[in-house]
């Protein structure tokens, strides 16, 4: 997963701010909803290397592993309750209810158990980004 940007300010700390292109829109409404809405570009402090000057283009990637990491964390976990939640339900009780009840209590156990590893997460996937100057 790749983006491109312009170093819009290199700091002194080894950070810099970015400047991203906003994406393109879909063709199916014509940019008739959200996207007409942001704004054209955003901007992002990220870690980097020395050597950055403003004006540098750069391109900012996340390896496969950690993008897969991340996939399997944000969408393999909460279904994974999800279903070890309706199981026990099932098991506890013999009913359909039972099962649903099940299946909400692992739902709310999953996004209760993100909440505080939701800014690790964040910090763990930021420090595998990795930012090279276009050629």
């Amino acid at each position: 997963m790749t983006a491109d940007a312009v170093v819009v300010r290199a700091r002194a700390d080894g950070r810099v701010d970015l400047e991203f292109a906003n994406a393109s829109q879909c063709a199916a409404c014509a940019g008739t909803c959200l996207w007409k809405r942001l704004q054209s570009a955003r901007l992002e402090r990220l870690a980097a290397g020395s050597g950055l000057v403003p004006g540098t283009a750069v391109t900012v990637s996340l390896p496969e592993r950690s993008l897969l990491r991340a996939s399997i964390l944000l969408h393999g976990v909460p279904l994974a309750a999800i279903l070890l939640g309706a199981a026990a339900g099932a098991a506890a009780t013999g009913s359909d209810a039972g099962t649903l009840i099940g299946a909400l209590v692992g739902l709310i156990a999953a996004i209760a158990g993100f909440r505080g590893l939701s800014r690790r997460l964040e910090q763990a996937t930021l420090s595998h980004l990795l930012i090279t100057p276009k050629s």
